[in-house]
């Protein structure tokens, strides 16, 4: 199975005077993955966790999942998806979401 990165955030914006992240929409299109386009992303706190939000869809038989870094040097991934979704990806509480991005194969 191969894996492409295809988006991904780093640490930018302040929100509630906490560093934990944002940058523009990235459209995902990298070559071999131009099936997958990603929009929408930004790093996000709801108050009581910190997110990476992305939304993507496929035009061929792709499958890709979402992916963040948290704070405390984990890793969560949800998925793998196959069709069109809007996805939070959450850190665990206390953390701060650091980066976020999409992998896929197909």
């Amino acid at each position: 199975m191969r894996r492409n990165t295809v988006g991904g955030l780093a640490a930018g914006v302040a929100l509630a005077g906490a560093l934990i992240g944002a940058a523009p929409a990235a459209q995902a299109s990298t070559p071999g993955t131009m099936s997958l386009n990603c929009v929408n992303e930004y790093i996000g706190d709801n108050g009581s966790q910190s997110f990476y939000h992305v939304q993507c869809g496929v035009t061929e038989p792709t499958t890709w999942w979402a992916n963040v870094a948290c704070s405390n040097g984990s890793v969560n991934t949800t998925g793998p998806y196959n069709s069109f979704r809007e996805v939070y990806v959450y850190c665990p509480a206390g953390t701060q979401a650091q980066r976020g991005w999409v992998t896929s194969s197909g």
